[in-house]
């Protein structure tokens, strides 16, 4: 197994690269994430999330991390988003990326997504991104996105087997390839930390989802 060594402040740095594209960033109402994730069932939710990695990451000599709910909310609608762009403008699905903004530590709350075009060819400047921003357009692709993730072509199975935890290392609930996953090139963290019952609640609890009241007729 293969571990980062400590740098000297000196040596450590990374490479950087600019991208010429296109982009949409979106951010939730922070009063109304903060009411969501305050729910004790909510924040169990997460914590099984934050739990998988948490056994995987001492196997692996790696450092654990904290999984929280607007975290695994932003990143599964991130995900949720792009596999309705690809559909709505015409991109391939390894054309469109994350960029994910997402804390609730003191003087630094962010709840914000960026999805933006990351080929610099012809696919990243023809301005089919930009025009799904417009709020006609944008209010659509949600909905559809919500429409598509209440009911996975797996279900119940996705969502049943989400209670134990499965994908990559164990560390998503109900998502797999037919809802909620992408190309890897697209994804910040690898196709992990994602849930659609955070999102549109689950079978056992439709109201635990951030976006549940959208089903409630």
């Amino acid at each position: 197994m293969l571990r980062r060594a400590s740098l000297t402040p000196a040596q450590d740095w990374l490479p950087a690269y600019v991208v010429k594209g296109e982009g949409i960033y979106f951010e939730l109402d922070g009063a109304r994430l903060a009411g969501w994730e305050g729910r004790a069932e909510v924040q169990a939710r997460a914590q099984r999330i934050t739990d998988h990695y948490g056994s995987v990451a001492s196997q692996r000599g790696l450092q654990g991390r904290t999984i929280s709910p607007r975290f695994v909310l932003l990143h599964t609608l991130s995900h949720l988003l792009i596999n309705e762009f690809i559909f709505a403008c015409g991109y391939s699905s390894a054309s469109l990326r994350e960029r994910l903004y997402v804390s609730d530590s003191a003087g630094r709350n962010m709840a914000g997504v960026l999805i933006y075009t990351a080929a610099g060819d012809s696919e990243g400047t023809m301005g089919g991104l930009v025009r799904m921003a417009r709020p006609d357009n944008l209010r659509q692709v949600f909905a559809s996105a919500l429409a598509d993730a209440h009911w996975c072509s797996t279900d119940p199975v996705c969502m049943d087997a989400g209670e134990k935890g499965q994908g990559p290392d164990s560390c998503n609930l109900a998502a797999c390839h037919a809802c909620g996953l992408l190309p890897e090139t697209s994804c910040e963290e690898f196709n992990r930390f994602l849930d659609r019952g955070l999102v549109i609640g689950t079978l056992d609890d439709p109201n635990l989802g951030y976006f549940s009241d959208a089903f409630s007729d």
